[in-house]
């Protein structure tokens, strides 16, 4: 598991403030929720208690790597639901969460890795979505 230092970086550079925001894949998490483990709590305007455990994914899993500290940049982080990184797990270079399939791809020399979703060709990683990356 990512140290929780890094996580909380990752969690600012990509959601800034706020304590509520969406994976790449559209689930719910809390910036207090960083765990391997269920985390459920209230989210405003629900009267149930959900789960909104996350953690850090390697894109690119680490397994693909020939030195595992090579994986270990955040260009190749993606902050995710506990449960989507599960499923995603080391599928490598596709993968279905949902019934949905998508794609690992790679960034330019910048950027790192991304996530393709298949069915509308649109890259779904914070990378892409913001235009930025680690440098």
């Amino acid at each position: 598991m990512i140290d929780k230092n890094v996580a909380n970086k990752l969690w600012e550079d990509v959601f800034g403030k706020l304590e509520w925001a969406q994976d790449c894949f559209g689930t719910w998490v809390h910036k207090d929720a960083w765990s391997n483990e269920e985390v459920k709590m209230l989210r405003p305007g629900n009267d149930k208690k959900y789960d909104y455990s996350w953690n850090v994914d390697h894109i690119r899993p680490k397994s693909d790597f020939k030195n595992e500290t090579d994986s270990d940049f955040y260009n190749n982080y993606e902050p995710m639901h506990r449960l989507n990184n599960e499923k995603k797990s080391d599928n490598y270079p596709e993968f279905s969460i949902e019934k949905k399939n998508y794609k690992v791809f790679k960034h330019d020399a910048f950027y790192g890795y991304g996530i393709l979703d298949l069915a509308t060709n649109t890259k779904i990683d914070w990378k892409s979505k913001q235009n930025k990356s680690y440098k």
